[in-house]
């Protein structure tokens, strides 16, 4: 249906037969329906309704003995019962600092001191040469670690090295010594533990190359992982005379002095400080080839030595005596 204004109209669909076909088709219909309207109407059959009986389901059968208590098989063979739930804990880490509070002291390094000197071969090391008792001699003013050549030894030098028999922690520490002069030596002040001693690798140090004892090296280690170690030019010859140094060790925090004066404190926030008490170490050696690019070539003179005439400590908190007490810097006269 279609919409034009308001009048409304139909479409239609024309048959294709003419008119008077279409109104004798309808007569016939019409006469047609008369006839069936006026005939009898058939008899109706009758018919029959089957209703089936539905029966009542059986009642289920009781179940038998053997399906009451039914036998309980192990999934696997032989079977065996689970075992006791223990939970693992995790290992309680070591103190960073011994239990037992550590006391100060101090020595003049002449006579009886707490360190004992090595006296093992380094076949399986980085040291070039054997530590012997004999290149621990004392002098007037304190003790001086050798560095000998030598022939008939299984190594073609022969090293010094003293440490103390106990282990320190957290403290000030201080050496008052001179450093071996010569290409390929070094000299060390240093406290150390590891795998030797049941413990990490975990190590401070003060070192000095003896091929140029106007610099001075600060290093540390952690688990035997090398921290932000330094090295610093001096405003003199270590070599000419003994001088103060000395570390402060706190479980934050390392730094390093030269006369009484900071040089140089690890970073902020530094994970790699050492935590695990060591032995206060002093040594003087030479390396083997494969460490030459640091040490230089050893060309020095045999019978070469570092001088220590004061070490002390002072553990974190506590007081004590150090050898700065009553330092005074040597006077080096110009040549």
């Amino acid at each position: 249906m279609a919409h034009i204004g308001n009048t409304q109209s139909a479409i239609w669909t024309r048959f294709s037969r003419s008119i008077d076909l279409a109104v004798v088709a309808c007569l016939a219909i019409v006469a047609a329906t008369g006839a069936i309207a006026l005939s009898p109407p058939a008899p109706v059959a009758e018919k029959t309704v089957i209703v089936a009986e539905i029966s009542a389901p059986p009642a289920p059968k009781a179940p038998s003995v053997r399906q009451r208590a039914p036998q309980l098989q192990p999934q696997f063979f032989p079977w065996k019962a689970p075992e006791t739930y223990t939970p693992v804990l995790p290992e309680a880490p070591k103190p960073a600092i011994p239990n037992r509070q550590q006391e100060a002291f101090l020595t003049r390094m002449r006579g009886q001191t707490p360190f004992r000197a090595s006296t093992h071969d380094n076949l399986a090391t980085h040291y070039g040469g054997n530590w012997r008792e004999d290149n621990v001699s004392e002098t007037s003013s304190g003790t001086l670690l050798s560095i000998h050549r030598v022939k008939g030894e299984s190594m073609p030098y022969t090293i010094a090295e003293l440490q103390s028999p106990g282990k320190y922690g957290y403290g000030r520490y201080e050496v008052i010594m001179r450093p071996a002069r010569g290409s390929g030596t070094v000299s060390a002040f240093f406290t150390f533990t590891g795998a030797h001693f049941g413990d990490p690798h975990d190590e401070v140090d003060i070192e000095f190359l003896g091929q140029d004892t106007t610099k001075v090296h600060f290093n540390y280690f952690r688990k035997g992982k090398r921290g932000a170690f330094e090295g610093f030019d001096l405003p003199f010859d270590a070599a000419d005379a003994d001088r103060l140094y000395a570390f402060e060790w706190t479980p934050d925090q390392i730094t390093w002095f030269i006369e009484g004066q900071p040089i140089y404190s690890t970073p902020t926030g530094d994970a790699g400080i050492p935590a695990a008490p060591g032995k206060i170490m002093m040594s003087a050696w030479v390396g083997k080839p494969f460490i030459e690019g640091w040490t230089g070539k050893p060309t020095f003179t045999s019978g070469t030595g570092a001088h220590y005439s004061c070490v002390s400590f002072v553990p974190m908190g506590g007081t004590g005596p150090g050898c700065g007490d009553n330092y005074t810097p040597p006077v080096v006269l110009s040549p």
